[in-house]
């Protein structure tokens, strides 16, 4: 051996001696972090596989009560795979689908202390979700009005400001102000959600005739006119 050739194997040896346990330890830790991530994927497909069965027992199970109202096994079905969702699979997006199918079979049974439940359920789950968010304050709003309190649900519709749901939430909020006897406050909202809805070009007969109740008329905002599709 030259000693050119000794000198690179004593290099190496030194090499080995200054690094060779971090490089060791490094690699140990970059396969347990790989192993770690590869467990939570599988960990989430898991979930996600799970909830997503737990989900369409639920559906099915909806479709069944569609149906025949009065099926003992389908509505316990439908608690059952629901509840779950909530409990167990509370972070996945059918939790939340599962709350707003519940609620709505409770308000179908005319059940308002549990829909408040599950859509009180949907609010505290869906931060980041503006959209889902102000459907289950209007939802919420209604049912709070059917349990007697309007001064409740017209504080939580005030609380809501997103602008997609204008229309739906000015109207409601006129109908709850107009039941309080408050018919200036109807009429200023049945007009927010008429100008949002003539923005839109969408048509509203309902809250034409709600409007014409409380003495406004169609003459200072022009009616929108239903979109044509396209020939």
């Amino acid at each position: 051996m030259s000693t050119h050739d000794d000198e690179q194997l004593e290099n190496l040896k030194r090499f080995w001696q200054d690094y060779g346990t971090p490089i060791i330890v490094g690699a140990s830790i970059a396969l347990a972090v790989f192993a770690g991530w590869r467990y939570w994927q599988q960990n989430q497909l898991q979930t996600a596989a799970l909830a997503a069965n737990a989900y369409q027992a639920s559906q099915d199970a909806y479709q069944k009560l569609a149906a025949n109202s009065d099926d003992k096994a389908a509505n316990t079905d439908l608690q059952r795979e629901g509840q779950k969702l909530m409990q167990e699979f509370s972070k996945t997006p059918y939790a939340t689908n599962a709350a707003f199918l519940l609620a709505k079979r409770a308000i179908e049974l005319k059940d308002y202390k549990e829909a408040e439940k599950h859509l009180r359920f949907v609010l505290n789950q869906e931060k980041g979700d503006e959209g889902l968010k102000s459907i289950a304050t209007i939802r919420l709003a209604m049912v709070l009005s059917e349990k007697g309190d309007n001064k409740a649900a017209l504080a939580l519709l005030a609380a809501d400001t997103n602008p997609a749901f204008t229309p739906s939430r000015e109207e409601l909020r006129g109908d709850l102000l107009k039941a309080n006897g408050d018919i200036a406050g109807a009429q200023k909202a049945y007009q927010a959600a008429m100008t949002a809805l003539v923005e839109r070009k969408e048509p509203r007969p309902l809250l034409e005739m709600k409007m014409a109740d409380v003495g406004l008329e169609m003459t200072e905002i022009k009616r929108p006119s239903p979109v044509k599709e396209p020939s």
